[in-house]
């Protein structure tokens, strides 16, 4: 089957604001002009209303794959123009079966209208109502919608919700790139120190709902910040220089080449968000044999399932108790663990996996 890969927005909008101008601005509408301060997770509404022309490929194709369709495709638009096609949609977050919030947090209406949405400022409800009611009315024209979760939370959400709640949905993990699996190590881990290093990976450090300052208060308040002590907590990602300081480094945003060479030398991996699906990180890690500690929401619990390895917190303590756990097991212990983390990592996220499973729900 031949494929073709159709993307509207190819920069990060945070990086180049100005490679999609119309974006950029509706995109900070969303975030200041309509979302209330109090919710911490992020919203799509005025950003919806600026989708672009269905690409021309779209006709031809027998199978169409959406992705994230936030200010690139109107749903309605596509119902009304080609219902008949075969429409394939990996969800990989709330947002196509809510009203405008792409992680719900503790509010459940989208499993009815989403009235009096909390998401956003009094003045904008009613467009969040009438944004949900015209996602449902678009997804009862389609002949063939094919719904793929990345993780069974996210299935189980969808399947509650008003816009999805008539549908199946598959569940498929989604894949990593090649090179987190075929990239030799130069050590296991790399350096010369037997210490506990621990790394943090996020797109923005300073997002609220990473959670990454709980993460660093509590790594700190385990370990003083005191000179000669060896635990060294790593926070890759833009926004962490005000987290450095004796113990805790801030790399920025590195390549992935130089992402994977920092998985070499971390033996766990910590995810303290307070809402995600089935984030790549954890996965990405996990190839390179790094036990993860993740939050215990969203998906991230049935990926440390899984993996077979690792654990999940439900507070600051809780992650103390696993980080002080860590600190007390052995280095070969930790090592010997990484071979085995890695063959479930393959076994489950590599693309050869994703792409067997598709290819059922393409047929």
């Amino acid at each position: 089957m031949k494929s073709q890969l159709v993307t509207v927005i190819e920069t990060n909008l945070r990086e180049s604001p100005l490679s999609s101008l119309r974006h950029t601005l509706s995109a900070g509408v969303d975030e200041y002009a309509i979302r209330r301060q109090k919710f911490s997770a992020p919203i799509s509404l005025f950003r919806d209303g600026f989708s672009v022309p269905p690409d021309p490929l779209i006709k031809s194709a027998k199978v169409v794959h959406l992705h994230g369709i936030n200010g690139a495709l109107s749903l309605p638009q596509l119902a009304k123009s080609w219902p008949e096609k075969r429409i394939v949609w990996t969800l990989h977050d709330m947002n196509p079966f809510t009203g405008t919030c792409h992680y719900s947090l503790d509010c459940r209406k989208f499993t009815s209208d989403c009235s009096g949405c909390p998401a956003v400022k009094i003045p904008f409800r009613g467009m969040v109502a009438n944004s949900l009611a015209s996602k449902k009315a678009a997804v009862s024209v389609f002949d063939d919608l094919r719904l793929v979760a990345p993780s069974a939370w996210l299935a189980q959400q969808a399947a509650a919700s008003t816009v999805f709640s008539d549908h199946n949905i598959s569940v498929i993990p989604n894949p990593i790139a090649d090179d987190y699996f075929s990239r030799p190590t130069k050590g296991t881990p790399a350096r010369a120190d037997t210490g506990l290093r621990v790394v943090i990976v996020a797109k923005n450090l300073l997002d609220p709902v990473k959670n990454v300052a709980m993460a660093v208060k509590t790594f700190l308040s385990l370990f003083p910040d005191e000179a000669g002590a060896n635990p060294e907590l790593v926070l890759v990602g833009q926004g962490g220089e005000g987290f450095v300081s004796h113990r805790v480094k801030a790399l920025g945003a590195l390549t992935s080449e130089e992402i994977i060479a920092e998985l070499d030398e971390a033996d766990v991996l910590v995810v303290p968000s307070l809402a995600e699906n089935a984030p790549l990180v954890i996965a990405e890690a996990a190839a390179r044999g790094v036990k993860p500690l993740v939050a215990n929401i969203g998906g991230m619990p049935e990926m440390v399932r899984m993996l077979g390895q690792g654990n999940t917190f439900d507070s600051a303590s809780g992650l103390s108790a696993l980080l002080e756990l860590e600190m007390s097991t052995s280095v070969e212990a930790r090592r010997g663990r990484r071979v085995k983390i890695q063959e479930k990592a393959s076994s489950h996220f590599s693309p050869q996996a994703a792409a067997n499973n598709y290819a059922k729900i393409y047929s």
